[in-house]
């Protein structure tokens, strides 16, 4: 067997593999043997059709039958004696038809694995985030916990910014009702921009038990119908309500499953939600910045195929993320995929991501820490009414293990790159960290 490779582009490679003419007749012979043993000709009987007759009908299905196992392995064996080595699965592209008595000459074209020259970030300059949680961040979360549970008090006065007005309205573009523009018992919360601006401010000010019309200008960009015109609304104000926040007490610090009622019982289980979540966010960022800095530094051409796969991967993903949020999975096969071009950028990078780290954990031979995927799944497991079981769940469950033990290596690639860059560290607000209102 021969056999030569040509370099196309910097992971791209041809190689020619030529399959000797009695290789291949070999082969073809040992296949109609066994295939004599159960052809059925007419005026044969099973296993006594002469060899000619059966080569004559079924040398073509003999030959096909072959031919895959003959590239499969006659491929293994031109590789093993190269030093490339294929990322993806060769495409093979015959240069001629088999023929008898001729060599079978064909085309393996494939990407090899992309040389990476920096697999560490010595020298290189990595912002690393770091906050800490304040009292004022828990009294944004117990605020927000009083929203919650915010009540409605009925007034006699006019209505101010904050206020809830029910109302009834009637809308009229040239003396005439339209769609959408009519509705009873309607709350509306001043300063939440629910509505039109117009709206809003024709109804601040109003009474319970007020009549009015306001002239309202819909936006150009509105709607087809309705965009640039005016209309006028007949606003019947029924209520105006101010907002009453719950005190912070035993009873409010109960409703949330705090038996105790303690005050400072809550405020500490917010901190330490809190905190848990900013630990999240801030090694999400750092771990982000840092591959960041990895691909930029080893910018290189990666596998078309495997682009093409994370691609597909990228797609499923979003996906999945639209029906986890309520969006109907037969509602997204009426719309089309993105463009491969348009995804390929990301795709690229992750791509690259995934075989830097690959080469990184090679070489630094690293392995999961087993104390600190123990760690892990003890802290996953603290949330649980019932942590044994979780952790015993996951111990015994090698599929659920092996997605503890890549992240905690994920993390000690992290560490490596770390280790060695030049940090330079970055005081956030854990407030803006989690992007917490109020």
């Amino acid at each position: 067997m021969q056999a030569s490779v040509e370099k196309t582009s910097t992971i791209g490679r041809k190689l020619s593999v030529v399959v000797p003419a009695d290789k291949i007749e070999t082969a073809v012979q040992a296949r109609l043997k066994q295939l004599s043993k159960r052809v059925k000709i007419q005026g044969f009987r099973p296993g006594k059709v002469p060899m000619k007759i059966v080569e004559q009908q079924y040398r073509g299905s003999a030959t096909n039958d072959v031919l895959g196992d003959l590239i499969q392995s006659s491929l293994q064996e031109a590789l093993s004696g190269q030093d490339e080595v294929p990322a993806v699965q060769p495409d093979i592209t015959p240069d001629a038809p088999v023929e008898k008595g001729k060599d079978f000459t064909y085309t393996a074209s494939f990407d090899v694995y992309p040389e990476f020259e920096k697999l560490d970030l010595e020298g290189i300059k990595v912002v690393k985030p770091e906050s800490e949680v304040v009292d004022a961040d828990i009294d944004r979360v117990v605020d927000n916990m009083r929203k919650q549970q915010l009540t409605w008090k009925e007034l006699k006065r006019k209505s101010k910014k904050g206020d809830r007005v029910i109302v009834d309205f009637v809308g009229k573009i040239d003396g005439e009702e339209f769609d959408g523009g009519k509705a009873s018992d309607y709350p509306v919360v001043l300063g939440e921009g629910q509505m039109l601006a117009d709206f809003e401010a024709g109804i601040k000010g109003m009474k319970a038990g007020e009549s009015k019309d306001i002239d309202v200008v819909f936006p150009d960009d509105y709607n087809e119908e309705l965009g640039g015109k005016t209309a006028v609304f007949t606003i019947d104000a029924k209520t105006v309500s101010e907002p009453v926040l719950p005190e912070v007490d035993e009873e409010f610090v109960k409703s949330f499953g705090i038996e105790s009622g303690d005050v400072d019982e809550l405020r500490a289980e917010v901190r330490s939600n809190l905190e848990t979540n900013l630990e999240s966010q801030l090694s999400s960022q750092l771990r982000q910045r840092a591959f960041d800095a990895l691909v930029e530094q080893n910018k290189t051409d990666v596998p078309v195929k495997m682009v093409r796969e994370e691609a597909g991967r990228m797609i499923k993903e979003q996906k999945n993320q639209m029906i986890q949020q309520g969006i109907d999975a037969k509602m997204l096969e009426n719309f089309p995929d993105p463009e491969f071009e348009v995804l390929r950028p990301q795709a690229e990078k992750r791509v690259a991501l995934g075989l830097l780290m690959m080469e990184i954990i090679r070489k630094q031979e690293l392995k999961p820490d087993e104390e600190k995927v123990n760690a892990r799944i003890e802290k996953m497991a603290s949330s649980y009414e019932q942590p044994e079981e979780f952790v015993q769940y996951y111990k015994s469950n090698q599929e659920a293990l092996a997605q503890v033990q890549s992240i905690v290596l994920e993390e000690q690639v992290v560490d490596f790159l770390i280790k060695n860059a030049d940090v330079e560290v970055e005081k956030i607000e854990a407030s803006t960290l989690l992007n917490m209102q109020g």
